[in-house]
């Protein structure tokens, strides 16, 4: 079998192949699965939390709390609301979880009975070998043709005429249901083939794997309605009818997705079926128009015949990037994301950010899963007839209108609901939504962008390594950062102040886990240059093809955008010429003492230098890099110009504080302060990604915006496609000892960061210290502020980042303030805080912030 490579001319044309990578059936029933499940757990908290759905369970804890203050010392007083609401976290996690264990275990027995039932309901009977000795040889010839290790039962359906089939069955025994109608119409028609066209279409099924997942995808639909939906309403009409307009529409709307996403994977499966079935030389057979009226109108659960037809003619219809798959996955993690919280939050010891953290990285995986597969089976798609990567940003603009939308649907919203803060406050929840979108539309370019690098040397017997190469880190990287986005999404809804959003979210920035997890998603798809010297294996990309087609490769040049921060070190440590007024960084050579000092505005002062330098660094190494190596419509122009900025960033930032960190952990040190070190690491980081990084995003999309009016308006409106050249041997395994060296000094300044971060890690210099916290006023008298100022207060220290004295500041500040209240319950906490938040002591008062944070939520805002 010959090898050719795919230039940008292409080669013959023909139906693509849609088997290379997983079927869009398969990311369909994942995404049903999931949104069944989300949709029980919240369908049972709503009605589980009663009508102030769980909030005067929660009130009661609180008043209790306001109680034992007047008696009580903080320690006891705290540990007996923490168990107050543990006790009803509890609570909910059972109903959320327990919802989900019964749909699961429904859907499951559903599926076992299910075969059985179809041959009781439909009367079918076993065909006879003997009387039927022909047809169990073309059913027997055709599975071995297929590569089926068993021969399908074949049952008899007496009663029906229409010539159709039917698989079914579950693991590991399968039937094939033939109508009398198929026999009656091959001897009517002897030369159309009618039998052996039916039968390879119910075998494409089998050899496709989607039998069990039709008899999951009924089951599941079958098992909300009967398990979830009916029971709830009925609950809810005989024990509140007051409430059920609110859980009827819910429901409903859960009810509605399940119904679309059942009949999306029968759909599909059919199509996957037609195709592998006409390569095998079937043909369609015409089906009956079905009964069913506007229900079956509505939500078809087999496509029409003049669609199918328009499939088996243009498979790389199924390589198409479905918006609507994004739009589902979406309404999933939106669904989950509250209720689930409320089970992750006991397991992480009530640490309410990282409870998020944990709670959408599930979520994360599904939703990159799916809209990945989608991404992935486009690029290809493009690759293959030698067109534009897609972009994604429609799947990504649905993906974020999917996460608010579920947000609307879910009733068990942390503390403020978005449906009633888009009515209140729609300002706030549309800055939160931009964000939002900015961030999935980031995903799903690095998704395409990715798929065109890794595609092309995947040297595999299949495309799945590539595939959940691609998706792993990009689902870490998304879950983590959506984690991050709920939690300053619920700081804005609660205070009604954008600003105070995008603070949280800015916050964010400076923990380790999540900078880890974003930059090894941004530079994922650059490590297929290491594969880069010599082609990938060839695919059969086009079904009618005899021969294997090599991908075009990517146009990689990771050693040109490591260049300027290569000239930046170079230039630093050979003088003077980086920094020609030595004078105006004075003050970060003595950047080691601000820790012990009560010298936060030098602190400020140092970071606007710092972020001076290198947001100038690695804009301009972000610029130049998108600039050269986007030459000739090469896909990892973006790529490039972030690894530029993140290179340059880093090598700025050495140049500057490598003369300061010895003073911190050098021989003449005292000892190693690791939160001192932590915090001006996290200073530095900081920088690098909250400064440079979105001035070099921008940079490279104007760069990206003016190369393409370039094309689109210059001579002839088409670009020129360079062939890519391989690297040679010296540079590849220069890089990947380059990069093998970076990925270890990372993890090893990043660990100590994030158990710093934690409170895991404490230097011999970890003690109480003169802070900038020092110099905040002591608590004044009781009664002398408003509760909602003091508790405003602490929402936003909540999410101020680990930035030296800065977190020190705000939270003194804030127990300052709840002790002035007339509150007794927080006046106590804020008293007992606000010592060791004075004292830079951030392991004595962390276990007090997630309880002030519960009681302030739900502190009523005027």
């Amino acid at each position: 079998m010959g090898t050719a490579r795919l230039d940008s001319a292409g080669m013959t044309p023909g139906p693509v192949n849609p088997f290379l990578l997983p079927a869009a059936t398969s990311s369909r029933f994942i995404l049903l699965i999931a949104i069944t499940l989300s949709a029980a757990g919240s369908s049972y908290d709503l009605v589980a939390g009663g009508p102030s759905g769980w909030r005067e369970a929660y009130l009661r804890c609180d008043r209790a709390a306001d109680a034992d203050a007047l008696r009580l010392p903080a320690e006891p007083l705290a540990q007996r609301y923490l168990s107050c609401l543990d006790e009803i976290g509890l609570s909910r996690g059972l109903a959320g979880a327990g919802a989900m264990l019964l749909v699961a275990l429904a859907i499951v027995g559903l599926y076992a009975i299910r075969p059985r039932l179809t041959i009781r309901r439909q009367h079918l009977v076993p065909a006879d070998p003997a009387a039927y000795a022909g047809l169990h040889e073309t059913v027997r010839r055709l599975a071995e043709s297929e590569g089926l290790r068993r021969v399908p039962q074949i049952m008899l359906d007496v009663h029906r005429k229409t010539p159709d089939g039917r698989a079914f069955g579950r693991y590991p025994r399968y039937y094939l249901r033939l109508n009398i109608g198929v026999l009656q119409r091959e001897r009517e028609s002897p030369g159309d083939k009618t039998v052996e066209s039916v039968v390879l279409h119910e075998l494409a099924h089998l050899r496709n794997r989607d039998v069990d997942l039709t008899n999951l995808t009924l089951a599941s639909a079958w098992a909300f309605g009967g398990v979830v939906a009916a029971p709830l309403l009925l609950f809810t009409l005989v024990r509140d009818p007051a409430r059920l307009p609110d859980v009827g529409i819910r429901t409903t709307a859960s009810m509605a997705l399940v119904m679309v996403l059942a009949a999306a994977v029968l759909r599909s499966r059919e199509h996957y079926a037609d195709v592998r079935a006409s390569v095998a030389g079937g043909r369609l057979i015409p089906r009956p128009p079905r009964r069913g009226g506007w229900i079956r109108a509505l939500l078809p659960m087999h496509p029409r015949d003049t669609r199918r037809a328009k499939v088996v003619r243009d498979p790389g219809i199924l390589m198409r990037w479905v918006p609507g798959e994004a739009l589902g996955a979406g309404v999933a993690a939106g669904l989950g994301l509250s209720h689930f919280w409320e089970i992750t939050r006991l397991w992480s010891a009530n640490n309410t950010r990282y409870a998020l953290l944990l709670t959408s990285l599930p979520y994360g995986l599904l939703a990159v899963t799916v809209v990945g597969a989608g991404a992935y089976r486009a690029t290809l798609s493009a690759l293959v007839a030698a067109g534009p990567v897609p972009r994604g940003v429609v799947s990504g603009a649905a993906l974020a209108a999917g996460i608010v939308l579920g947000l609307l649907i879910s009733p068990s919203n942390l503390n403020v609901s978005w449906a009633e803060a888009m009515a209140g406050a729609p300002g706030v929840t549309a800055g939160m939504a931009a964000a939002l979108l900015v961030m999935c539309v980031a995903l799903t370019r690095g998704l395409a962008v990715a798929a065109a690098a890794w595609l092309p040397v995947a040297r595999g017997r299949t495309l799945l390594p590539v595939l959940l190469g691609g998706l792993v880190p990009a689902a870490l990287a998304f879950g983590l950062w959506l984690g991050a986005w709920t939690a300053a999404a619920n700081i804005a809804l609660e205070l009604g102040d954008l600003l105070r959003g995008f603070y949280g979210l800015f916050g964010q920035l400076v923990d380790a886990a999540l900078l880890t997890a974003l930059w090894v998603a941004v530079l994922h798809p650059l490590g297929s240059w290491f594969r880069h010297g010599s082609p990938g294996r060839g695919r059969n990309v086009y079904l009618a093809a005899d021969g294997v087609i090599v991908l075009p490769a990517a146009r990689v040049r990771p050693v040109l955008a490591l260049a300027p921060a290569a000239l930046i070190l170079v230039i630093g440590t050979a003088g003077d010429l980086l920094l020609p007024e030595r004078a105006l960084f004075t003050l970060l050579i003595e950047t080691g003492k601000w820790s012990s000092g009560d010298r936060f505005d030098v602190l400020l002062v140092q970071v606007a230098a710092l972020a001076a330098v290198t947001a100038l660094a690695q804009v301009t190494a972000a610029v130049v890099s998108a600039i050269v190596a986007g030459r000739g419509g090469a896909v990892l122009g973006p790529a490039h110009g972030m690894l530029a900025a993140l290179a340059g960033g880093i090598a700025a930032i050495a140049v500057l504080i490598g003369p300061v960190l010895p003073g911190l952990c050098g021989p003449a040190a005292p000892g190693c302060d690791v939160p001192a070190l932590a915090s001006w690491v996290g200073v530095a980081l900081l920088v690098v990604t909250a400064f440079g990084t979105p001035l070099s995003a921008a940079m490279i999309g104007l760069v990206s915006g003016v190369r393409g009016l370039v094309r689109l308006f210059g001579r002839g409106g088409a670009r020129r496609d360079h062939p890519a050249r391989p690297a040679g041997p010296w540079a590849r395994r220069l890089s990947t000892l380059a990069a093998a060296v970076f990925v270890l000094l990372w993890m090893a300044v990043m660990t100590p960061v994030w158990l710093a971060e934690q409170g895991f890690a404490r230097g011999p210099g970890a003690v109480a210290a003169s802070s900038s916290a020092s110099a905040v006023p002591p608590p004044g008298r009781p009664g002398t502020r408003t509760v909602q100022s003091a508790c405003a207060e602490a929402i936003v220290a909540v999410t101020a980042p680990l930035l030296g004295d800065n977190y020190h500041v705000n939270w003194a500040r804030a127990f300052a303030h709840l002790a002035e209240t007339e509150n007794a319950f927080l006046a106590t906490l804020g008293r007992a805080g606000y010592p060791s938040a004075r004292d830079a002591l951030a392991d004595d008062y962390r276990d007090l912030q997630p309880l002030i944070i519960q009681y302030c939520g739900r502190v009523p805002r005027s």
